[in-house]
């Protein structure tokens, strides 16, 4: 199954939001595309900040990427080129902390045929106290927590199933064990995205899930790199 290796990352001190935005575009989106097994590179600009938890152990975050592989050994493959090699080169110029996640997607929502899809909603989140993690993912999947929120085009949960792959680029890293899906929801515009978040069923959606609890909410810019 493919899987796909998400960094969670923020600007290095210093660096202004545009600087950082072009780096990550221009120069290291050219480097990762270039990954020997890489399937696609989507990158998740923070467009807007709806909810973030200050007490959460992970880095404050500026972005989040995704590069999907085949497999986690493909991915390991990949981590041994000279391509990721470079990579890991170019994080400290334009990366503060960055924390890996590999996850596994699950689509909820297909898009309806030939509907274009405008704006993105992101959000991470963690285990609720009390609950287990142990078969967690296959729980949640047997019933899948997904309200009739207006205007949801396409909905996609995204566990993570491996923590065990960090970057060392001399930049910290948060505590991956802490996120336990990333979880993505497409709508026709921004205006249809932020009226969702603040629906009954949208607030549903994002705070009402018996099992998982988000620490960030963002819309995102999202970048197709490869």
């Amino acid at each position: 199954m493919t899987i796909y290796r998400s960094a969670l990352i923020n600007r290095r001190p210093g660096l202004d939001r545009a600087a950082f935005r072009t780096h990550w575009i221009d120069v290291h989106g050219a480097l990762a595309a270039r990954l020997p097994g890489l399937g696609s590179y989507r990158q998740n600009h923070i467009a807007e900040r709806f909810l973030e938890d200050p007490d959460a152990p992970v880095q404050s975050i500026d972005g989040v990427s995704q590069l999907s592989f085949d497999s986690v050994q493909a991915m390991e493959a990949s981590d041994r080129s000279p391509e990721y090699a470079l990579c890991k080169e170019d994080i400290p110029k334009f990366q503060g902390g960055i924390t890996i996640l590999v996850l596994e997607a699950h689509e909820l929502k297909a898009a309806p045929a030939g509907r274009s899809q405008g704006a993105k909603l992101l959000w991470l989140s963690a285990r609720r106290p009390g609950v287990a993690a142990e078969g967690l993912q296959q729980r949640w999947l047997a019933k899948p927590h997904l309200p009739a929120v207006p205007g949801l085009q396409r909905c996609v949960q995204n566990f993570v199933v491996d923590r065990s792959h960090p970057v060392q680029a001399g930049v910290p890293a948060g505590d991956a064990s802490f996120v336990e899906s990333v979880g993505e929801a497409w709508f026709d515009s921004v205006e249809a995205l932020r009226a969702a978040v603040s629906s009954e069923a949208g607030r549903a959606l994002l705070h009402g899930d018996p099992a998982l609890a988000p620490f960030a909410i963002y819309r995102i810019e999202e970048i197709r790199i490869a």
